[in-house]
């Protein structure tokens, strides 16, 4: 479902591209995290990170923090303005799919999630 919302990101805020509400939703969930980590999470390369997280921290939605015992050490972590906007996109993705699941039935919504976890696992990945 995280891909989902992830997804319509565009469409919910204006402001922010998918890959970056994807890195202030990784932020959300974890204290925090450097370029090389969110790298590998989201199979770009650290130019890529570097690029999205400098427009984020720009917006004041992330902060960067040296670490103490290794100073080439940047870990990334989300603001209390990034957590506000990271959470209004969680309302809005709510407000849009309000319904979308009334009609099905829980034996439905079990296929479908089954069925989409097949079709992931048999996803060719790229290299």
């Amino acid at each position: 479902m995280t891909h989902f919302v992830v997804g319509y990101a565009k469409i919910l805020e204006n402001d922010l591209t998918a890959p970056q509400y994807f890195i202030l939703q990784t932020l959300a969930a974890a204290e925090m995290r450097n370029c090389s980590e969110l790298a590998g999470a989201m199979d770009v390369t650290l130019p890529a990170v570097t690029n999205l997280t400098n427009k984020l921290a720009r917006k004041g939605y992330i902060e960067r923090i040296v670490s103490e015992t290794d100073r080439r050490n940047v870990y990334l972590r989300i603001t209390d303005k990034g957590r506000e906007v990271e959470a209004r996109m969680i309302e809005r993705y709510k407000e849009l799919t309000e319904g979308l699941w009334s009609d099905f039935s829980e034996k439905e919504i079990d296929l479908l999630i089954a069925s989409f976890e097949k079709m992931i696992r048999n996803f060719p990945i790229k290299s």
